[in-house]
């Protein structure tokens, strides 16, 4: 892991508006994921160089094996016998017309695996061998998507071949696709898939006991009780030598098992103490002999002892973490002061500015409310003065049909008087003329009657001449 040093902080700069570019430091998680982020883009040697879990006849453990629980799901409707290639019987095979276009077979492990090599044969002498095919995989099924864990191209013969991984991945469930064949048989025949790996126990033992060639800082120092008696300085020198041996040999588990082997028959004290020979053993050698013989005896003391190491590193580096932070933000606290007093005065006036906005706004709002009140007033006049003209009109068109009526009745009663005038006049002139031709004694009798008709003629007559002056 880094050291918490290397974390540079970058100075604050000046904007165009005069504030400060405030800084971003990485918290604690964040510089810890960061770190594992960069580690995670080279491959682990420990990924790239997988010691397989062995069985304890020493042979590699097959996950694919159907005496370890692994089993065929899915196949294509087309393949016959899909379960004989996880068998050991090798007469027995998965047939697949040639002719058909997608062969597959989805194979679920017997755990979850780091798989890093991937085993396929054919045997069947009758048939065409696979020539391209496809390897993918998944930690559930059914799934909708599957890693991609390479493409490869076998050959054309009747052994079995080995196809190791571009990259170890962890997969539960493996799909075979086989894109294309040699030969121009009916049938494309399987006999054997076989997958090789570590699963999630030996790749913990692994992590916790092969060691990391990065310098961690601060190391704190091995603790002194997994050393050798100092009554037995014999065994220092094959310590010596057993050392040496590990480092300049393979990392075949076998070999180094055979070094321990000649340690105790060259030495007849170290037979007796077989714990101390466990104890100053390169960490490689013992976490291999412990996948082989998975025999738990001092390993939850080992294990603790690691995790509390770890966790001493962890505090250690997270104490010189939060002093160098401590350190760096102080150097930047007066400018964040000035900072803070320069957004103090910029927020004062703007409280000024919104207080002088809010008294424009209540004056605003009594002119307002003058103005509707004003344009109520003006409309209630403008309402009283519409009443107004539809009464007067009213009234007016009352007028106008009582003057029709009174000239109708003007018009009568000058009709009637013209009537009376002329029916009088003829009345006087019979009256004057049958006063020559009657008696005297009918003469008193005449005289009332031509009274009366004058009389009818001049109330006619002054009827007709009041009538004409008032129209």
């Amino acid at each position: 892991m880094k050291n918490p040093e290397e974390v540079k902080a970058v100075k604050p700069k000046e904007l165009p508006s005069g504030r400060l570019q405030h800084l971003t430091y990485l918290n604690f998680d964040e510089y810890r994921n960061l770190t594992k982020q960069e580690k995670g883009k080279v491959m682990p040697k420990q990924l790239a160089n997988i010691t397989h879990r062995l069985e304890p006849d020493g042979k590699e453990y097959n996950y694919a094996s159907v005496t370890k629980g692994a089993k065929v799901l899915v196949y294509n409707k087309e393949a016959k016998g899909a379960c004989n290639i996880l068998g050991k019987d090798h007469d027995k095979y998965l047939r697949n017309p040639c002719l058909t276009r997608e062969k597959f077979v989805v194979i679920e492990l017997s755990e979850e695996t780091l798989v890093d090599v991937v085993k396929i044969a054919n045997f069947e002498h009758y048939s065409s061998n696979f020539k391209d095919f496809e390897l993918s995989g998944s930690l559930t099924y059914p799934t909708r998507t599957w890693t991609q864990l390479g493409n490869f191209v076998a050959a054309n013969v009747k052994h079995i071949q080995d196809f190791k991984l571009p990259e170890p991945k962890w997969v539960r469930y493996l799909k075979l696709n086989l894109l294309s064949h040699y030969g121009s048989e009916f049938y494309c025949t399987l006999s054997v898939v076989e997958v090789y790996g570590v699963d999630a126990i030996e790749q913990m033992l692994e992590d916790f006991f092969v060691p990391s060639e990065e310098p961690l800082p601060n190391e704190l120092p091995e603790p002194n009780s997994t050393a050798a008696p100092p009554s037995k300085p014999e065994l220092s020198l094959a310590d010596k030598e057993d050392s040496g041996k590990v480092h300049n040999g393979s990392d075949n588990a076998g070999m180094e098992t055979e070094n321990i082997h000649g340690i105790q028959q060259s030495n007849p004290s170290v037979k007796k103490n077989p714990e101390s020979i466990n104890m100053i053993a390169n960490p490689v050698t013992g976490v291999r002999q412990l996948l082989i013989s998975r025999k738990p005896g001092d390993t939850v003391l080992k294990i603790l002892m690691q995790k509390v190491k770890s966790l001493e590193l962890s505090l250690t580096m997270l104490e010189e973490y939060i002093k160098e932070m401590n350190q760096r933000k102080g150097d930047i606290l007066p400018k964040l002061d000035q900072e803070l007093f320069r957004i103090s005065l910029l927020v004062e006036k703007s409280r000024t500015e919104i207080r002088d906005l809010m008294e424009w706004k209540e004056n605003t709002d009594k002119v307002l409310m003058e103005f509707e009140s004003w344009k109520a007033g003006v409309s209630s006049s403008m309402d009283a003065m519409v009443r107004e003209n539809t009464r007067l009109r009213l009234d007016v068109e009352k007028v106008a049909n009582d003057q029709a009526n009174l000239e109708s009745k003007e018009l009568a009663v000058l009709a009637r008087s013209l009537v009376f005038v002329c029916f009088s006049i003829a009345m006087l002139v019979s009256a004057k003329v049958s006063k020559f031709l009657r008696a005297a004694s009918c003469l008193g009798k005449a005289c009332r009657t031509r009274r009366g008709w004058i009389m009818i003629l001049v109330s006619s007559t002054m009827i007709i001449f009041v009538t004409l002056l008032s129209s």
